[in-house]
């Protein structure tokens, strides 16, 4: 029984390590969908990957929102429906978190989606048991977050976005409360080491996404006044689906 905890305990310590392997170059890959069975190899290389002209998506759409009515069920908000909200709202801040953003996913059709697309391209067949995707429906701006899936695909369903991408290494350069914040809007009243800020500006558009690996700092706005609508997917193994929990939780 000791010899078996120990052996298990060996395991989840060399998984740890690899998992908290990191890039800290900014390098950005890019294909385009068409080339998409390099794509597994690409990701080992563990700098972002912008994949170009995937299938689009018909759901989580402007259109999609008002069209079905599971969407006003959703407990979102108290006083008004996410349909109406959705109507009513410009370009903002997302007022939920991820669990309601998963609440949303579950009836939005990313699965189906994903499931024929993107999980295929993405996990290797020897690898199914071991990786879990999850599924977020977001809206508006989002602001910094830590990636902690071996890898995050973000992309936009309705609208552009702009997203700022960062390495772990920020971190050091960014306020003592980042979470939340939108670097492009941080002044030396925010922190002192802000011209050694180190970021890189994306625009995504509908038919193209980014896959984020461990450890990097993202945030997107909408590009215009339109409240854009995204998804994201992360790829956990057992190992970052613990720290995701630890440090979201």
């Amino acid at each position: 029984m000791i010899e078996i905890l120990i052996i298990c305990c060996v395991v989840f310590i060399i998984l740890t390590f690899f998992y908290k392997q990191a890039v800290h170059e900014f390098r950005i890959n890019q294909i385009e969908w068409s080339q998409r069975e390099t794509c597994y190899e690409l990701l080992q290389e563990r700098v972002p990957l912008i994949i170009r002209s995937i299938p689009m998506a018909n759901f989580w759409t402007r259109h999609d929102i008002l069209a079905r009515d599971c969407y006003k069920q959703l407990d979102v908000f108290q006083e008004i429906s996410l349909s109406d909200w959705l109507v009513q709202t410009t370009a903002v801040t997302c007022p939920w978190k991820a669990s309601q953003a998963e609440k949303i996913a579950a009836i939005s059709g990313i699965t189906v989606w994903a499931n024929k697309w993107m999980n295929p391209t993405i996990i290797h067949p020897f690898l199914r048991c071991w990786i879990r995707p999850t599924y977020h429906c977001w809206a508006g701006n989002m602001g910094l977050r830590k990636t902690y899936a071996t890898w995050t695909c973000l992309f936009p369903v309705d609208g552009e976005i702009n997203v700022t991408i960062m390495t772990e290494t920020s971190e050091n350069e960014l306020p003592v409360m980042w979470r939340g914040c939108f670097p492009a809007e941080l002044t030396v009243k925010d922190t002192p080491f802000l011209e050694e800020l180190k970021f890189i500006d994306i625009k995504l558009r509908p038919g193209t996404c980014v896959f984020m690996p461990a450890h990097w700092f993202v945030s997107w706005v909408s590009s215009n006044e339109k409240l854009a609508t995204s998804c994201t997917i992360s790829y956990h193994t057992p190992i970052s689906g613990l720290m995701d929990f630890f440090h979201t939780s």
